[in-house]
Parts: structure tokens; C-alpha cells; sequence
């Protein structure tokens, strides 16, 4: 048995494998499990540490883990050493070809690396980009693009190259609430102090009412809702005030509600919303 296994080991010998057929096997098998146990070390690290951007840094890792296996297991075939130790010695020539060629490409993925590093939005924050040009939830950070989910539950892909560019507002990272104007127009007739007192009243009693103020702020006694004349119109006076929510989406619907509840007490108080006319004169 053992005469037999050193015969098939020394099958390809010098000519196809650097060791012999079974050492090689063998060598390619520790190289493999190896990877395989240092890939689920440096993952479960990576996702213990880097809370953000997980799946770019683990998408680099494992790039880098499969290259030198592939490597390491090329370099034990007798043929591939001439062509491993050629590539060696052209590296520099091949970055510069592959630089040249690439641009764009190495370009998205070194913004890709500062992405990850510098974490100016990770996966889940909501961001608008360039004004709001594009606006959503980042679902995906990969080595080629950032993936923006939209509020119509469309996928915007982004290059890095041009998210490492753009004027980003991330609006997740001021706090886990959105500030929505809501804006009516009175006219110069209706009571000015009664329309203030409906619009602060409606806001109040809106069951999904969130009262933004600091601990600093309370203690100063300041209100919970502040209306502030804005403007004055040809023929309206402009209110306006902040209507906090939990969400984008929910504050769309606040803004609905409170809409419907001031005009339906507006009507009920003699507080009208102005229209645009003309008084003609002639002679």
C-alpha cells in the first residue's frame, strides 16, 4: 500500500507539480481550509467592529482571501512558476495598463475604500443627494456603486465616484425625526391671534403629535408649537410653523390631517384662506 501511494505520488513530479501528485493535493486541501478559517475569522471581526458598511468591507476581504489562495495554490504547479514569477515582474506595468484601461472603474473603488473609511452615510440612513435629485434609503454599499431605494420603491444606482462627489444631506444623522413646514395663508380680515391659537391647537391634539423640544427648552417654558408670521401678500398673510414626525412618509400624512382639521376650523371660526382678485375701476 505504501509502495503503491508513493508511486502515485511521484506521477507529475518535476514536470506538472512542484512536490509530488499526492503532497501537492494535500498542500492545496491545508491552503483551502486555511482560507476558509481565516475568512470566518476576519468575518465575524469585521462584523463586530465595523457596524457600518459591512458588506463593502467583507466584499474587499474576501477578494483579497481568494487572490493570495489562488496564488498560493498556482504556485505549487510547476508551469504556472514562470508565468507567476513574469507577473511579478511586470506588476508595475500591469497597474499602470490596468490604471489606463479602468479609470472610472479603479476611480468608483478607491471612492468606495473613503466611503468605508470616512462612513459619511452607511447602509440604512436616508440621504438626498444633490438637493434632492435623488432621494431614498441606501439599501447596498458595493465596490462599484452605492444603491439608493426611493420613496416610489425604485432602486437608483449610484457610482461611488459620483456619491464622493455630490452634496449629500443625510438626514439620518440628526436624529430619528424630520421637521415638516406646514405653511397657510390668511387673509388680512381674518383675526391673526385666533388662526395662530386653531393651528396650535390642531397640531396638539394630532394623535402622532412629537414634541421636539429640549429639556433646556421646557425648563424655559418655550411653547411646544410656534407659529411665526413669515410674510406679508398681496392678498394674504403667510403663517408658518414646524410639524415633527418619525418618518418622511408619516410626515406627509401629519400634514394631510392637519390641513383638513385648521380648514374645517377656519371654516367653523370665520378665518378665511384668501384667493386671488382683481377690482377693476372704470372711467
Amino acid at each position: 500500500m505504501i509502495s503503491l501511494l508513493k508511486s502515485i505520488n511521484q506521477w507529475g513530479k518535476g514536470t506538472l507539480f512542484k512536490y509530488g501528485f499526492i503532497e501537492t493535493l494535500c498542500i492545496i486541501c491545508i491552503f483551502i481550509i486555511l482560507s476558509y478559517i481565516i475568512k470566518k475569522i476576519i468575518t465575524r471581526s469585521i462584523q463586530a467592529h465595523f457596524k457600518t458598511n459591512t458588506n463593502f468591507t467583507l466584499r474587499v476581504m474576501k477578494i483579497i482571501i481568494y487572490s493570495i489562495t489562488i496564488y498560493a495554490c498556482l504556485s505549487l504547479l510547476t508551469p504556472f512558476e514562470s508565468v507567476l514569477s513574469k507577473v511579478w515582474g511586470s506588476a508595475g506595468i500591469i497597474a499602470v495598463v490596468i490604471g489606463f484601461a479602468a479609470q472610472e472603474a479603479m476611480g468608483n473603488f478607491v471612492n468606495g475604500l473613503l466611503i468605508s473609511t470616512f462612513k459619511p452615510f452607511k447602509i440604512g440612513d436616508l440621504v438626498k443627494i444633490n438637493n434632492g435629485e435623488y432621494e431614498g434609503y441606501v439599501v447596498d454599499i458595493s465596490l462599484r456603486d452605492t444603491v439608493i431605494q426611493t420613496y416610489e420603491n425604485t432602486k437608483v444606482i449610484i457610482p461611488n465616484s459620483i456619491m464622493n462627489k455630490s452634496v449629500l444631506e443625510n438626514i439620518s444623522l440628526n436624529d430619528d425625526t424630520k421637521g415638516n413646514f406646514l405653511e397657510l395663508d390668511i387673509s388680512y380680515d381674518s383675526d391673526l391671534d385666533k388662526a395662530m391659537n386653531i393651528i396650535k391647537e390642531e397640531i396638539l391634539h394630532h394623535p402622532n403629535f412629537l414634541d421636539h423640544r429640549s429639556i433646556d427648552e421646557k425648563k424655559q417654558g418655550v411653547e411646544p408649537v410656534v407659529v411665526r408670521l413669515t410674510s406679508f401678500n398681496d392678498s394674504s398673510i403667510t403663517l408658518r410653523t414646524t410639524v415633527y414626525s418619525k418618518s418622511k412618509a408619516e410626515g406627509v400624512a401629519i400634514l394631510s390631517d392637519l390641513r383638513i382639521s385648521i380648514k374645517k376650523r377656519f371654516d367653523q371660526e370665520g378665518i378665511v384662506f384668501p384667493y386671488p382678485h382683481r377690482t377693476i375701476i372704470t372711467k
